[in-house]
């Protein structure tokens, strides 16, 4: 069965590298209005996501990451109301949502307050590719000792 991906003209190019594609893929099949958030990039390496779900209680919200996916979905039970709406204009319906993370980014908090879900995120950077300052006329390698018995 041949694949239905927009990617396909890349097919003939790349060797290992489905899964980075099949995750673009992925990324393109959103409800992109609901609910509405924010992506805040603080520096470099930190980042949140701030969603808005106004009327939810914590325990009907699930926050999980899988296979570098981080997935935020939302139970609600439908009650019959024991009064009658004029206007609804706060839409509280299940949902689910998902954003594709990096291999090298990681949930560091999640916290739900004043109706506003918050997931910080952080972006390892490993030991060798961060900023380092080098003082002139002194060797940039560090000594390492060896344990013997």
């Amino acid at each position: 069965m041949p694949n239905t991906y927009q990617w396909d003209l890349y097919t003939p190019h790349y060797v290992g590298l489905d899964d980075m594609f099949h995750r673009l893929e992925s990324m393109t099949h959103h409800d992109k209005n609901y609910p509405p958030y924010n992506l805040i990039k603080y520096d470099t390496s930190n980042y949140e996501i701030q969603i808005a779900l106004a009327g939810f209680k914590p325990e009907e919200i699930e926050v999980s990451t899988e296979s570098n996916i981080l997935r935020i979905a939302t139970t609600h039970a439908k009650q019959d109301p024991e009064f009658e709406y004029i206007h609804k204009g706060v839409s509280k319906r299940s949902f689910t949502r998902t954003w594709q993370l990096g291999d090298d980014v990681r949930v560091v908090d999640v916290e739900f307050i004043d109706g506003l879900l918050c997931i910080s995120l952080e972006k390892i950077i490993p030991e060798h590719q961060r900023k380092t300052v080098y003082n002139i006329g002194e060797t940039a390698t560090t000594s390492k000792q060896l344990l013997t018995e």
